[in-house]
Formats: C-alpha cells, structure tokens, sequence
C-alpha cells in the first residue's frame, strides 16, 4: 500500500512529535509503501539510518502563508509522480487538495474555542480581526482539502463538528500518547538543585498563556518565594520571549526566567526528570503530550481548570484558573508545601496514563488500522 505522508507543515511543539512517532513506526511495517515529505524541524531529528528505511523522502523548507500556495503545487507534483493509495496530512491545513483520499490532523484549538481567541487577541484589534479571517480562511482550507478528520480527543471531536460542520462520521479520535522514550527511562530521577524547578514543556502560542506566568512570578515575589525557577522551551531569539523578559524585567522578577530554547524530541525525558513541577497555564488544546508525560515522568503537574484539562487529568492534576496569576502562584506554593499531595498526585498520575492514553504502540496499531479501513472503505 502506497502511502503519502505530509508532514511539512510540523514545525515545532506536538506536531514534530506526531510526525516523528508515526515516522519511526511507519518505516519498519512491510504493509507500507512509504512517501514522506518531512519539514525541517522533522528532517534534522532523523537519523541517515532512518531516512534510508524510507523509500520515498522528500524535505520541504518552511513557507510563510504567502508561500504555501507554492508549496502545495511542489506537494502536489510528488503526489502525481508516485500515485499514492492514500495522503496523510500528519496536521494541517493543507494548502493543496491531493487527488487521492485525503486524511488530515486537526490541532487548531482557536479555531474551535471562538470565545478564547478572541479573549486573547481583545487588545490588539488588528490582531483581533486579522484572526478571525485567518481561521475563517483556514476552516474552508480543511474542509476542501480533506475527506476525513483524526483528532486526539472525543470532545475535540464534537467541536470540529459544531464549528467546522464536518460529519461525525467522517471525523475520528486517535487518542494522544507519549514518547516512547520515557518507557525505556528512569523518569523519577531528579537533579539536585537548590531551586525549584517548574517545567513549562511547550513551544511558544498565543493560546499557551504563558505571558501570564510574569505576573505569577511577581506574586510568587511578594510571598517571598525567590528559590523558584521557570524552565521554558522558547527560543531566546523569539520576539515573543523578548516581550516575556522584558516585561519580566520590568517587574523585577526575571531571575524566575530560564530558557533552554527548542531542543529535540529525544531530550525531553531528561528535561523532565530534572524538574521537580510541571506547570502548563494553556487556555485551549486539540490535546497535548504534557499531560502523559508528566504522569509517566512521575513529575506534579499544575495545569489550567478548563473542560480538555479535566478530560484528559482527571483528579490526576492541581487545577487553577489561568486568567489569575495570584491563584496560579498559591497553587505553586500549596502544592510545594504539601509533600502528601504530591505523592497522592504522582500515584494518581500512573493510574490516569492506563486509564485514559494509549501506549506508543496502542497508539501506532490504531493509526494503522484507521488507514487500512480509509483505504479499503471498511468502516
């Protein structure tokens, strides 16, 4: 079965996670006849030894929106050339309509939570606007260029429905999981260290929140709590990293700011055992790997009191309302303080990953079979 994978658009976060995960599974099942256009982010965390598993391979560059319409034509020529049986967009939109039966990764939390896009774009109204055109163009993008819709969560799945009107029937729940890394490592063990560590394990969005932790930091400062530590994944070269730190600076509260910026996907299980708390103030998710791998790390999590979080965490987290930088840093200083907690939470935790993630490979046998069914019309 020839299958054309389309992973040009995963340029950062969960999306080259994705990518790389069904890449690493893909490449050593025989059923599969594989074509796979990689961007870069994806192309430098595969090995040679990898990328000489796949038969076809092709590495895109990264196109601003005025050049995907070029790109698409560059997709869509690799697809004539090699007639696939089906095309995989890992996540879109895609900015090309492939010939072939078309399935398509849906991870657009602003797109379908309409209220909280525009609560964070409310002070910027050309932002504010230029968003709602963005998403209305990018919802007619999915619906023209797919036939069907994965998602990672049912609740997900009901609001790509609601918001995009695409059929039930036609829209399905692959659910999240984790690195398959963190199965083969020591995850509980943590570095020693005089600071308290809190792990903000995401790349840079809007939709993160992650702006709000400045002023979490000024409350932590006026509970005279200076011994911890906000541990980010952003380029320091980012702008938006430029405004945290400059505001952080502003409010004398910087040296609660680290930044180790982008690193690979096979670094995280490191990253997360050397980290006492993981912390993630998001307002809207299609779903996200934070929650699986702070449970499977054995780490805290505090995350943000919103209907995904509570879906995907169960009693497993410490919930806060992330508009609220003073409830965020009480919740940060009474988890600290309440080492009960935390081993009830790290318990909870494991139970929440066998009751509500697939493993790696759980995750991988579903994925397949829903490409076998696309392809042979069994479902």
């Amino acid at each position: 079965m020839k299958i054309l994978i389309d992973a040009s658009v995963c340029s950062k976060g969960g999306g080259v996670q994705v990518a790389l995960s069904l890449i690493n599974n893909i490449i050593l099942d025989s059923e599969f006849e594989v074509i796979f256009v990689s961007s870069p982010q994806i192309d430098s965390q595969l090995t040679d030894e990898q990328k000489s598993k796949i038969k076809y391979y092709y590495s895109e560059i990264n196109e601003n929106i005025f050049g995907k319409r070029r790109q698409g034509k560059r997709l869509k020529s690799i697809e004539e050339k090699h007639n696939p049986d089906l095309v995989f967009v890992v996540f879109g939109p895609s900015y090309w309509r492939p010939r072939a039966k078309t399935l398509q990764g849906f991870a657009l939390p602003l797109m379908v939570y309409p209220k909280t896009r525009d609560r964070v774009y409310k002070n910027n109204k050309v932002l504010f606007f230029y968003q709602k055109l963005l998403n209305s163009f990018k919802a007619k993008l999915v619906r023209q260029n797919s036939d069907y819709i994965v998602v990672e969560t049912s609740a997900f799945k009901q609001r790509v429905h609601d918001c995009l009107g695409i059929d039930l029937n036609k829209i399905f729940v692959v659910e999240n999981s984790f690195n398959s890394n963190f199965l083969t490592s020591s995850n509980a063990i943590k570095k020693q260290s005089e600071n308290i560590n809190i792990f903000i394990p995401t790349a840079y969005y809007p939709h993160k929140n992650l702006e709000i932790l400045v002023d979490t930091a000024v409350a932590l400062l006026e509970k005279k709590k200076n011994n911890i530590k906000f541990n980010f994944l952003i380029d320091e070269a980012n702008d938006a990293w430029k405004v945290i730190i400059s505001d952080a600076k502003s409010k004398g509260v910087d040296h609660y700011f680290y930044t180790s910026g982008p690193v690979k996907n096979s670094k995280m299980v490191e990253l997360y055992s050397n980290t006492d708390f993981v912390l993630l103030p998001t307002l809207a998710e299609a779903s996200t790997a934070v929650y699986p791998e702070s449970f499977i790390s054995q780490k805290v999590l505090l995350t943000s009191k919103v209907d995904f979080a509570i879906e995907l965490c169960g009693d497993a987290a410490v919930y806060f309302d992330p508009y609220d930088a003073s409830d965020i840093a009480e919740k940060i200083i009474s988890t600290i303080d309440n080492p009960v907690l935390q081993q009830e939470l790290i318990e909870k935790g494991l139970m929440q990953i066998q009751k509500s993630y697939l493993t790696p490979e759980e995750k991988w046998f579903k994925q397949k079979d829903l490409i076998l069914r696309l392809v042979n019309e069994s479902f």
